[in-house]
């Protein structure tokens, strides 16, 4: 075998090791925010789990990019109870405790952990009364719908 054919196959093979494990690299991208997937780099099943669930979520999502779902959330999230500044897209993993900075508003009793409907959410960041930057809510990749919000519910037959 030639000089130049080893260095062909050692070049394929080092082409198919990085294809491999780039979708668990770019998994633990996504996964690293408020309720992240558990993904560990080194888990090449992981990685190409994370690739399904994006396919499949993907497709139709009405908050398919970050403008539309910053856009979508400003709408949402525009009073001093919640003002949206930014959204993060990530790969979610199951419910998970709100996390609240020092000097933040403390989600209601019964509200202090979110529960996606699925495996991707916007999460969405802004301000409470002026307060420090914090996570005020959850959108569904998918469907846009909120799956978590802090400001406080309005009670039945209030105005």
């Amino acid at each position: 075998m030639s000089g130049r054919v080893r260095a062909l196959l050692a070049l394929g093979a080092i082409i198919a090791i990085v294809a491999a494990w780039a979708p668990a690299i770019v998994a633990h991208h996504y996964a690293d925010g408020p309720g992240g997937a558990e993904v560990n780099r080194a888990r090449v099943d992981q990685g190409w789990e994370f690739i399904a669930d994006a396919s499949r979520e993907s497709r139709g999502a009405l908050l398919g990019d970050d403008a539309a779902a910053l856009a979508h959330a400003q709408r949402i999230w525009a009073r001093p109870s919640g003002r949206a500044e930014s959204v993060e897209l990530v790969y979610l993993g199951g419910p998970f405790t709100v996390p609240v900075p020092p000097g933040g508003v403390i989600p209601p009793a019964g509200r202090r952990a979110a529960n996606p409907p699925a495996d991707f959410g916007w999460v969405v960041h802004g301000r409470v009364r002026g307060g420090p930057r914090q996570m005020i809510g959850l959108l569904d990749y998918h469907s846009g719908a909120v799956a978590w919000d802090i400001r406080p519910r309005l009670r039945s037959g209030s105005r």
